[in-house]
């Protein structure tokens, strides 16, 4: 099994170890997180210090990480993590919940996260280190950018692009052909009917 760090330790991090559990592949050695007390434990699994401690541990030969932070709205640290594990040379693993569906057709970039009930249909890109959250359902011939969050219960119509650092809220609905620019925000259940500009937050039934 193949050793691997965990880069946050709050909720996203218990779903995200159950899941590294299922896969059976990896051996999660520990978390780090600046918040958490060093030896506590996050589902079982210790937390060994903060974010300082990276460079020892690839010195120490794990050279595979998992960005298990999440991100409410704001992408910022979640970038951060991915940034700074990629510059020292881990791996940034990739994880797809075996009751999920990716399209063959379809591309995972490094460090994507799909998780349980989430469908990812025929022709679409997914970007590094961005969430495709339970329940999801993004449709055929779609762009999502690097390090975005697709919430849960997400409903994306086909051939839609979402630009990098976006966040898309729970429950919400974005019709055919929408584009939603970079670090741009969109409510919970909000329905997009039409293009969203860089960093613009929308809400509402019709979005605005």
């Amino acid at each position: 099994m193949k050793n691997i760090v965990f880069l946050g330790g709050g909720g996203h991090a218990k779903v995200l170890i159950d899941l590294v559990m299922i896969i059976g592949e990896y051996e999660i050695i520990g978390i780090l997180d600046t918040k958490l007390e060093k030896g506590s434990k996050v589902s079982d699994v210790p937390v060994l210090g903060g974010d300082s401690l990276l460079a020892d541990i690839f010195d120490n030969n794990v050279r595979t990480a998992c960005i298990a932070v999440g991100s409410a709205r704001d992408s910022s640290i979640r970038c951060r993590l991915y940034d700074e594990a990629t510059r020292m040379d881990f791996e940034i693993l990739s994880l797809v919940h075996p009751n999920s569906f990716v399209s063959g057709t379809s591309t995972i970039a490094d460090g994507v996260q799909v998780m349980a009930g989430a469908t990812i249909q025929t022709n679409t890109f997914i970007g590094e280190n961005s969430i495709i959250n339970t329940g999801a359902i993004i449709d055929h011939d779609c762009v999502v950018g690097r390090h975005v969050h697709i919430c849960p219960g997400v409903v994306i119509a086909g051939g839609v692009t979402i630009g990098n650092n976006s966040f898309i809220g729970p429950g919400a609905t974005v019709v055919q052909g929408i584009n939603i620019g970079n670090n741009s925000v969109v409510g919970a259940g909000a329905a997009v009917i039409k293009d969203v500009p860089d960093g613009i937050k929308v809400k509402g039934v019709s979005a605005k």
